[in-house]
């Protein structure tokens, strides 16, 4: 496995792995960690939902030939990609020494924007499977995550609509927690490093690509290949 978080843009909330949506496009894949953009952009109203990456792990059936079920986050479009606009505008004020910050702001956007359906799947099946392999735990990784795409949307909701006074909210948050809901912005780069692999936890401005590790299948895809 590649062990990383995947992000795509789809027609459907998947309620099953064979409830293959009309349309899907990949939007993003990052190595080791959901990214805080990921979140922000899922944190319109993530819920649960049946992961189209892979329907189980045959090395993991049980006695009955039951597959463990595998469980990703589906959220609507809309709302988070508001979010993500308005973080990225407060972000590019907050960060004053990265030269390619505010272009490739401008193009992910543009990306996104090219790619808009009516619901975003976040997969994060390689990163659960690293340290768990029961069912019931899976499921627990994906409910944390959730919360960490309600407690991201809820931080940029918290930043004022005045740019400059965000900005500085943000870079305060981002050094130093205080016990608020700003704390989501805890440990964010605000430098050159902002994707850099060697912090924790990467914004996720940089990678945008219809291609990714796993090219899920469509409805018709789906159906011409069973």
């Amino acid at each position: 496995m590649a062990n990383r978080s995947y992000l795509y843009s789809l027609s459907n909330r998947p309620s099953a792995y064979a409830d293959r949506p009309e349309t899907i496009s990949g939007l993003s894949e990052w190595a080791y960690c959901v990214p805080f953009s990921y979140r922000v952009l899922m944190s319109g109203n993530p819920t649960m939902c049946s992961s189209l990456i892979s329907d189980g792990f045959a090395a993991e059936e049980d006695g009955d030939g039951e597959k463990p079920r595998l469980y990703a986050i589906s959220s609507g479009f809309d709302a988070g990609f508001a979010r993500l606009k308005k973080f990225f505008t407060v972000l590019n004020a907050a960060v004053t020494d990265a030269p390619y910050l505010a272009e490739e702001i401008k193009d992910g956007l543009a990306f996104l924007e090219a790619h808009r359906d009516g619901y975003l799947l976040l997969e994060t099946i390689e990163l659960d499977v690293m340290t768990e392999s029961e069912e019931s735990k899976l499921r627990a990784c994906v409910e944390a995550e959730i919360e960490q795409c309600r407690h991201a949307g809820a931080a940029v909701d918290a930043l004022p609509e005045n740019v400059e006074e965000a900005a500085e909210l943000l870079k305060q948050a981002a050094r130093r927690p205080n016990g608020s809901v700003l704390d989501a912005f805890f440990g964010l780069q605000l430098n050159e490093s902002y994707d850099h692999s060697r912090f924790d936890y990467p914004i996720g401005v940089s990678e945008w690509s219809e291609i990714l590790y796993f090219g899920l299948w469509n409805r018709t895809e789906f159906e011409a290949n069973r």
